[in-house]
């Protein structure tokens, strides 16, 4: 059963639970207005292995303070070098968070780096994820329930050396919940 986690650092309304007290950390990301419990089934197979932390993002603020208040959430845990899994937006803030820190590794699920942004910090992201001065250096798997556009695969593997694309081939926007075990190997692959 997982320890449920509201000490934050800077920020009390992030929230969330620890699951698994060793090996390699690994922090599941909740895209905001989602419910974490939604990751217990990928948490839990994953708590065998490594130290898990599934988290809530609080609501509003720009992704690259959201990256930096995630960074320092992890120093406060103590640990370095996490594997990093979320869905859709919360992706942009992973996907930022090993851009400017260290990562271990990134499992960007249903989030294309160069899909149209929704708004101007959205595009600043992705700009400086994908072309700014400082490159994502970690492994780095993008997941998807269908194929993206075409030639998407190789566009992030120019802009980010050795990233992959994986298609799970299921139905709707949530690959990982769709075939948890699939994505549990993929995040320990990440994490090795």
């Amino acid at each position: 059963m997982p320890t449920l986690y509201s000490e934050n650092l800077l920020e009390p309304e992030w929230t969330g639970e620890l699951w698994g007290a060793s090996g390699r950390p690994v922090l599941l990301l909740t895209e905001t207005g989602e419910d974490r419990s939604a990751w217990w089934p990928v948490a839990a197979r994953l708590a065998a292995v490594h130290s898990v932390a599934v988290l809530d993002l609080p609501s509003g603020g720009r992704i690259g303070d959201r990256a930096e208040t995630l960074a320092e959430f992890v120093a406060g845990m103590g640990t370095r070098a996490p594997v990093i899994a979320a869905h859709g937006r919360a992706a942009v803030i992973a996907s930022l968070f090993a851009c400017r820190y260290v990562a271990h590794g990134v499992a960007a699920i249903e989030q294309a780096l160069d899909a149209p942004a929704e708004d101007g910090d959205t595009a600043a992201a992705l700009e400086e994820i994908t072309a700014g001065p400082r490159k994502v250096e970690c492994r780095y798997l993008s997941v998807f329930a269908a194929e993206p556009r075409p030639g998407y695969a190789a566009w992030l593997a120019e802009r980010i050396p050795g990233a992959e694309c994986a298609v799970y081939g299921t139905e709707g926007r949530y690959p990982h919940l769709s075939a948890p075990d699939r994505f549990t190997e993929d995040v320990s692959a990440l994490a090795s």
